[in-house]
């Protein structure tokens, strides 16, 4: 009887572990010689965010590792919009208090010199695994960006959204932000809501 309890929940656990991940390899545009964008996400299976729900930022989990390749790029704002207007974009509403939140929404943003593959891993328990970033290129470095959602009632990761590009300091600003807001578009299509 305990071994067949021990299959049964064996099994149930499989389900769960393969229900909640999903992985996604995003073409490039055409401007871009090469597929340079990996997207994954998990959710937790039994999670899922009504429609009208309050976000707020949980400042003390925002991470953006500036670098200074990128000094004359303002990606922090062009992130953090892209991230409200996908969230407004699913019918949620933005609040200032995380105290007056239902759910807490914060982001990791890295080139790969300052957060490498390995420390993503250990950290946030999910990784793109781009390998398509061409090495030994002064101009391309590969860049990680991870957003994730708290439930503020239980303090419990419900959503988790990694994708990695390869990040060209060359890169004009307009296109730069079309690009960002592409890539996290793409990482908001898993987003559980109902």
């Amino acid at each position: 009887m305990l071994n067949l309890i021990t299959k049964m929940v064996f099994v149930a656990g499989l389900v769960v572990i393969t229900a909640s991940c999903v992985t996604e390899t995003i073409e490039s545009s055409s401007s871009v010689k090469f597929t340079d964008t990996a997207v994954v996400s998990v959710q937790n299976p039994n999670a899922a965010i009504p429609a009208g729900s309050t976000f707020s930022w949980l400042a003390e989990a925002v991470r953006f590792y500036k670098d200074q390749r990128l000094d004359q790029a303002p990606i922090k704002p062009v992130i953090e919009s892209a991230i409200l207007a996908n969230l407004k974009s699913k019918k949620m509403k933005i609040v200032n208090s995380v105290n007056g939140s239902s759910y807490a929404i914060a982001y990791t943003a890295a080139l790969v010199s300052s957060l490498d593959d390995e420390a993503i891993i250990r950290r946030f328990g999910l990784l793109p695994g781009n390998s398509q970033v061409p090495q030994g290129d002064a101009n391309i470095e590969k860049g990680t960006l991870i957003i994730y959602v708290l439930n503020n009632k239980t303090n419990e990761v419900i959503w988790r959204s990694a994708a990695q590009v390869g990040v060209h300091f060359d890169t004009a600003m307009d296109e730069r932000k079309q690009r960002i807001e592409r890539v996290v578009a793409e990482m908001f299509q898993t987003f559980p809501v109902r």
